[in-house]
């Protein structure tokens, strides 16, 4: 599936999914901003992530909001 630049999609960050915009897509990652559920825990190391944060995942992980 390929992603472009600006394109709404949903992520699944840490197994939660989070609505994103799509960074980059590049052999098979997908750079994305997305949004953090502040309620959340995400475990450790992911102490520095803010309501907006940039995460790369796997192309299986981004769907298409439409």
């Amino acid at each position: 599936m390929k992603f472009e630049k600006g394109q709404d999609v949903v992520v699944d960050f840490r197994g939660v999914e989070h609505p994103g915009v799509v960074l980059r897509h590049s052999r098979g990652q997908v750079l994305c901003r997305i949004a953090i559920d502040p309620e959340m825990d995400y475990g450790d190391g992911t102490g520095s992530l803010g309501l907006h944060s940039i995460v790369c995942v796997n192309a299986t992980n981004v769907r298409h909001t439409t």
